[in-house]
């Protein structure tokens, strides 16, 4: 059996109180990242799904691509939006309980580390995850949160080639039948864009993730080593 650890990406947006208000009707709790200058302009939303009992981890401030920037200004993408998580907690009155970071757009930076882990930042527990394609990109030995499987909802947009169907197939390619027992880190967004292509398209992936024998477990966090 494959049990999914959902992750979701980009809140707040203004699908974001629904989709928490679903994973609570299902029991499913997901690991949200939030965009710091969203965050800003929306915190009402993020305070709901603190309440709710979800985790929400650091996204950078203005979901830059950090691989572009200097090490001072990566960090400081990061630092300002912990400096919005860490008031986002305070006013939901809830005691931040792990801090997250997951580079935008998946990417890798060695040298931001060491400042990870010094500032205690933890991962999702992907030691049961088996997926050849995680291993092989080496997110084992990353000390941030990736994804052992990316839906990519978030290209359907006017103009593009992927359709929601062709996501559903994917999921029943990778779910469906598996013999392996393993963890999949699942990676969907939070994108009122794509809510406008297809209505709901968070409950329809969950639901066919489920329909294909996977079942969603709470998240874990360990520990990053240098």
């Amino acid at each position: 059996m494959i049990n999914a650890i959902l992750t979701i990406d980009d809140m707040p947006q203004n699908n974001t109180r629904a989709i928490v208000d679903y994973l609570v009707s299902k029991n499913i709790k997901c690991v949200f990242f939030t965009i710091g200058d969203l965050l800003d302009k929306n915190p009402e939303s993020a305070i709901y799904a603190i309440s709710k009992g979800f985790v929400i981890g650091n996204h950078t401030y203005t979901h830059a691509k950090l691989n572009e920037l200097s090490y001072e200004d990566a960090v400081a993408e990061i630092e300002k939006c912990e400096k919005s998580l860490n008031a986002v907690y305070e006013k939901a009155g809830v005691k931040r309980p792990v801090k997250l970071f997951r580079f935008p757009y998946l990417a890798s930076r060695k040298d931001l580390t060491e400042y990870l882990v010094n500032n205690s930042f933890k991962k999702v527990d992907d030691s049961n995850v088996k997926n050849q394609w995680y291993i092989d990109s080496g997110w084992k030995d990353e000390c941030h949160v990736s994804c052992s499987f990316d839906c990519e909802e978030y290209l359907l947009r006017p103009g593009n080639d992927k359709t929601f169907a062709s996501i559903m197939d994917a999921i029943d390619k990778e779910f469906g039948n598996n013999p392996v027992d393993q963890d999949h880190i699942i990676l969907t967004h939070s994108h009122d864009e794509t809510e406008e292509m297809e209505s709901e398209y968070w409950r329809k992936i969950v639901e066919r993730i489920e329909a294909n024998g996977a079942k969603f477990i709470d998240p874990s966090f360990v520990d990053l080593h240098v």
